[in-house]
């Protein structure tokens, strides 16, 4: 009998370190858990950041393509002002003629 007192020491010391060691594993795996996700945040965000950037280049070519064409449109607007505004000249009116050309006469003589 003399042995099961040292074995209760012995269990009780054994389940010490099971315990210790089931809360290092957990903590363990948590740790590599959060490693894990936080790497593929990481991945997400610097892909968010790469998108932005390119949508920033994007609005910065098409703002610049706008204003080329808002100058355009202005001069167009301009030009077409300058013409609506010039005095338009009027047109003669054709005059009508009963007379037969000279060179018509010439060929009726010379039948």
């Amino acid at each position: 009998m003399e042995g099961r007192p040292e074995r209760s020491a012995m269990d009780e010391n054994q389940k010490a370190k099971l315990i210790f060691i089931s809360l290092a594993a957990v903590v363990t795996i948590l740790l590599i858990i959060s490693f894990v996700y936080g790497n593929k945040a990481r991945q997400a965000r610097d892909a968010a950041l790469k998108e932005v950037e390119a949508l920033k280049q994007d609005n910065a070519k098409l703002s610049q393509y706008l204003e080329e064409k808002t100058r355009e449109a202005e001069k167009f607007q301009k030009a077409y002002e300058e013409c609506k505004a010039k005095p338009k000249p009027k047109a003669a009116p054709a005059k009508k003629t009963t007379k037969k050309s000279k060179s018509s006469k010439k060929k009726s003589k010379g039948k």
